[in-house]
């Protein structure tokens, strides 16, 4: 998929032609690390985590940090005693994001789509992720924002600032306009409902000071009914899909150590363009969140091809370097899949996989293609309706599940009746 890719690796590359130009955003940034680690959300404490860490005391430290939140999965279905526990995970993939919205509404179509009770979302993937939580009755929102709007109802380009000084090479304040019309006060409570329920939906960001991800329990954020909550929920979203040097970053405040101060967070895709947990830990860490050890079965929406994509690159400056930038981009979530695949077949979960098909052929060098992304919508929609998922990553031989697993993979699979 080197259309979208290719457009924003372009932007990248002159962007950093002229990185020595200053800034336009005005920062009161943490500098100390140590300090940077304590930084929260006025009045917001507890709504976000680093999901680069690996504690000491896994156990410990889940429940510290669930201590406030509602039982998680408290409504899902159970098998033998046991809880099932369905996550779904959305990647980035810039207008592809056009794939998942399709491959969901297909889904809903074939009358099988589980009430997910994780829900989690990378850039494209964190536009997406709010509606997959809500469930089918926001499919046809869904469908309007990744087929019916041009680019410049999305973005608007500013490349003489962007090159000259400002921070990006285009304003995302119609995107930000259009995030604020669909998600109001009320879809909030919408979100805090499910949340109370013990339904979880996680949003990721890069926090570019302290170059590291952050996880956003945006339940947490919903459960707040203060104006500053609705606008930290629509930050944290145009923040994950926020392509460095071709869109800006976007500020958020903190405190630390009794003073305020800044961060600039931008796409979740540059430190993970897929997770599934929010802490660095094997799955039977959190076993002691429910009465028994659950049963979990991932499902992984790609919202690009996850295969190599043959092309003919012109041999220029630019053209070489963009097509590299997205080839490191393809690789990094290779990576990042595998590691997914290991923990869930460690710890007895079902895997399942889904990407754009390697059969699609058209491409784009627009951000926003409405002809580009309805066809991929489309493509999407009948993928989601024949809900056949790929049990390993592309590339990797499945390994022999285990006991667990294969008990996990006898539950009544969407799809399988």
């Amino acid at each position: 998929m080197a259309g979208p890719r290719l457009h924003v690796g372009l932007m990248l590359v002159a962007a950093l032609a002229v990185s020595g130009c200053a800034a336009t955003i005005t920062r009161n940034g943490i500098s100390s690390a140590k300090l940077a680690e304590t930084a929260e959300i006025p009045g917001m404490p507890g709504v976000r985590f680093w999901a680069d860490e690996v504690p000491r005391n896994p156990i410990a430290e889940i429940r510290r940090r669930t201590a406030h939140m509602p039982p998680i999965g408290q409504t899902a279905k159970t098998r033998d005693g046991r809880k099932v526990i369905e996550t779904l995970a959305l990647s980035g993939g810039g207008s592809d994001g056009a794939f998942g919205a399709g491959v969901l509404a297909g889904w809903s179509k074939r009358g099988d789509r589980p009430e997910f009770q994780v829900v989690t979302g990378v850039s494209a993937g964190a536009i997406i992720a709010p509606f997959a939580f809500l469930g089918p009755s926001e499919d046809d929102s869904l469908h309007t924002i990744w087929t019916q709007y041009k680019q410049d109802e999305v973005v608007t380009p500013e490349i003489f600032s962007g090159l000259f000084g400002g921070p990006a090479l285009a304003s995302t304040a119609p995107l930000a306009g259009l995030i604020a019309q669909y998600i109001d006060r009320r879809f909030l409570d919408r979100i805090a409902a499910q949340y109370q329920r013990g339904r979880v939906l996680l949003v990721l960001t890069t926090n570019l000071d302290a170059q590291r991800p952050v996880v956003w329990n945006m339940g947490e954020i919903a459960l707040n009914r203060s104006p500053e909550a609705t606008e930290l929920f629509r930050k944290v979203i145009l923040a994950s899909a926020a392509i460095p040097a071709a869109f800006p970053p976007v500020k958020i405040e903190v405190e630390a150590g009794g003073k305020d101060y800044d961060e600039l967070h931008v796409d979740g895709g540059t430190t993970r363009e897929v997770f599934v947990s929010p802490v660095e830990a094997p799955l039977s860490a959190f076993d002691s969140l429910y009465p028994n050890p659950p049963l979990r079965r991932y499902y992984i929406i790609k919202n690009g091809k996850a295969t190599p994509d043959q092309e003919v690159v012109k041999p220029t400056t630019l053209q070489i370097a963009a097509r590299s930038i997205s080839t490191l981009i393809k690789s990094q979530n290779q990576g990042e899949l595998y590691k997914i695949y290991r923990i869930a077949h460690d710890g007895g979960a079902d895997f399942n996989f889904m990407a754009v098909p390697p059969s699609f052929s058209l491409q784009t060098k627009q951000i926003y293609d409405p002809k580009y992304q309805s066809a991929l919508y489309e493509e999407g929609f009948s993928e989601g309706r024949k809900n056949i998922w790929m049990k390993s990553p592309p590339g990797q031989a499945p390994v022999r599940p285990s006991p667990d697993r294969e008990l996990t993979s006898s539950v009544a699979a969407p799809g399988s009746g």
